[in-house]
């Protein structure tokens, strides 16, 4: 069977779609993929391309894109079945209501694809395949979690040939890669608790690949495309001490290049990040999220201190690892000088590279729960980033247009360790055309600093990012 991947934009490659890919091929299946804002005809090439089912992974926030594309799809091609997985059909299963999606796959969807391909191939009954969503006589029914894979390394190598006919991510310097699956942490505005509770009894949930294989997947996309950064995006890249062991000890021998990586302030001692360095570490990435412990502790559920902070930020600083930290603001409960105090500890770290969020309420978590509660948020659905604009406040905050000025000026602001007074005075100043120039130039060096970005790779993705965003807006405007 043929099946097709559509992805909107080139933001960063799904290696969950890529594994999805592997084990159908494995299977005996053909795959291609479609980024939607680079193709100048994409329903041309799907026609072309003439596939059985066409998959999608449905982002947090990019709900809407995807709810509209499966309409658009049907419309034009009624007798291609449309399969949609990803963290928002898992979080919200009602989203397979709709009447043009045919399966949903929720949770880690690579044993479940391959069955649904081969009970559609074979014309078999569905009815028992575990982590899918169909409809039956009117109603939509969600079937039960399967067991967790605990072997990871059984997997297939995930198929990044999915991605290498485009320039921009062939080239791109830097490549993501993940070294195993789950988090152990439970912040109230992360949807993966969500995820650890639903696979509550059905397997080790804290996994990781073999250090061999994680090396194996890098020389292979080494031989294949340019690599001369990895970036390990597990929500957190150490939970175990021997794994680290065995990392240090295969990893600068098999790959040996350098990486950054996700940690959290309490799992940082000087000897990890000694350890790390020797390997290759260039760059941690930190969640921080709020400058106030009281908001970071109570509100968002992070469990460390603003002095442990400081501490872990002379550990990075001494071995030369740049630091990227998350932050999050418009917060409930949080008060604008809040807000600011937030960018004012990341200047006392000294931290240049630092992404600033909006606080996004997903469905059904703590943070979302809270606001509702305290009136801050008139409903608790997730809202899609194709109705507002990125900086503007989705929970209520006194002064909403600071709070978009800050978002704009936050990464500039910490590059230039900016002091307090300034940062109150920009905020108040109704620049928005102009901030929104720096936040792009920011983000811009921001990106090519921390992933050490070539120059001309860095301006091909962020053009073709850029070409992305004006695609997602004349879609809005035509799909109606």
């Amino acid at each position: 069977m043929n099946f097709l991947f559509i992805q909107d934009t080139i933001d960063s490659e799904s290696i969950g779609l890529a594994y999805i890919s592997a084990v159908l091929k494995k299977a005996g299946h053909r795959t291609e993929l479609f980024i939607a804002s680079l193709e100048d005809r994409l329903f041309e090439k799907i026609r072309d391309f003439s596939p059985d089912a066409v998959l999608f992974s449905v982002i947090i926030t990019k709900q809407d894109y995807y709810d509209k594309l499966g309409r658009e799809l049907k419309r034009r091609f009624p007798g291609i079945r449309i399969i949609a997985g990803g963290p928002y059909v898992t979080l919200k299963t009602s989203f397979a209501e709709n009447d043009w999606m045919d399966f949903g796959v929720i949770g880690e969807g690579e044993e479940a694809t391959v069955e649904l391909a081969q009970a559609l191939e074979k014309g078999l009954d569905i009815r028992g395949i575990r982590n899918i969503i169909y409809r039956e006589d009117g109603r939509t029914v969600v079937n039960e979690l399967r067991e967790l894979n605990e072997d990871l390394d059984a997997l297939p190598l995930p198929d990044r040939s999915l991605y290498l006919k485009y320039n921009s991510f062939r080239n791109l310097t830097v490549k993501r890669f993940i070294s195993g699956r789950g988090c152990p942490y439970s912040c109230t505005f992360c949807f993966t608790r969500k995820l650890r509770d639903m696979y509550s009894g059905r397997g080790r949930y804290i996994r990781k690949h073999s250090v061999e294989r994680v090396c194996e997947e890098i020389n292979l996309m080494r031989r294949e495309s340019v690599v001369k950064t990895v970036h390990f995006s597990d929500d957190i890249f150490l939970t175990d001490s021997k794994w680290l062991t065995e990392f240090y000890n295969v990893y600068p021998g098999k790959a040996g290049v350098p990486f950054q990586c996700n940690l959290t302030a309490n799992i940082i001692s000087e000897e990890t990040i000694r350890l790390l360095s020797e390997c290759g570490l260039r760059g941690v990435g930190i969640g921080l999220e709020s400058g106030v412990e009281r908001i970071r502790n109570s509100v968002l559920g992070k469990r460390f201190s603003n002095e442990e902070i400081i501490r872990v930020s002379e550990i990075l600083h001494k071995y030369n690892v740049e630091i990227y930290t998350y932050n999050m603001i418009a917060l409930p409960g949080e008060k604008i000088d809040d807000a600011i105090e937030t960018l004012n500890l990341n200047i006392r770290m000294g931290v240049k590279i630092t992404q600033c969020n909006i606080a996004i309420p997903f469905e059904g978590l703590p943070l979302t729960d809270m606001a509702v509660e305290q009136s801050l948020l008139s409903d608790n659905s997730v809202v899609s980033q194709m109705k507002r604009r990125p900086e503007s406040p989705i929970i209520k905050v006194e002064n909403p247009e600071q709070y978009e000025r800050l978002f704009l000026l936050f990464p500039f602001l910490a590059r230039i360790r900016a002091g307090n007074k300034l940062i109150k005075t920009l905020v108040r100043l109704p620049l928005n055309f102009v901030y929104r120039l720096l936040h792009r130039i920011s983000y811009f060096l921001n990106m090519k600093k921390y992933y050490d970005i070539s120059l001309f790779s860095g301006l091909r993705i962020f053009l073709d990012i850029r070409k992305g965003e004006r695609y997602l807006r004349k879609v809005f405007r035509q799909w109606l």
